[in-house]
């Protein structure tokens, strides 16, 4: 499989009488649903699907419960999840306290699998879809 791409026709901050430039620009292709994910796995592994469902809604409800008390969750080949927070600075370390977090997130790691997979991609042009700025 391979990224497909089209070409941009983009104009420099927006305003006329600035050069324009070309740029390829991803295609962004459907994404794959959970139903989808689910009747191929269990067709790979001899599963029933409501049996696969189950085990799928397991895992996602483990994940939420350990991200939720701070602990970082390492998915294969696939990477990890791992819960983080963004907070001010303080000229004092008495002034460094809950109140000055500003931002949770969650932070993905992508392990070793996924960074191969992409890395193995080939980039292809699709030039029926040139799109102009």
């Amino acid at each position: 499989m391979a990224f497909i791409y089209r070409k941009a026709k983009m104009r420099l901050n927006f305003q006329e009488g600035k050069p324009t430039v070309f740029k390829a620009q991803q295609v962004i292709l459907p994404q794959v649903s959970t139903d989808e994910l689910i009747d191929e796995i269990s067709q790979s592994c001899g599963v029933n699907p409501a049996q696969t469902h189950s085990v799928i809604l397991s895992l996602e409800n483990r994940l939420i419960h350990y991200i939720s008390i701070g602990h970082p969750v390492r998915i294969g080949v696939l990477g990890s999840l791992n819960p983080k927070f963004r907070s001010k600075c303080t000229k004092t370390s008495e002034e460094a306290t809950a109140e000055t977090v500003t931002r949770k997130v969650i932070q993905f790691i992508p392990g070793k699998g996924l960074k191969e997979c992409i890395a193995e991609q080939n980039i292809k042009g699709y030039d029926s879809l040139d799109v102009e700025g």
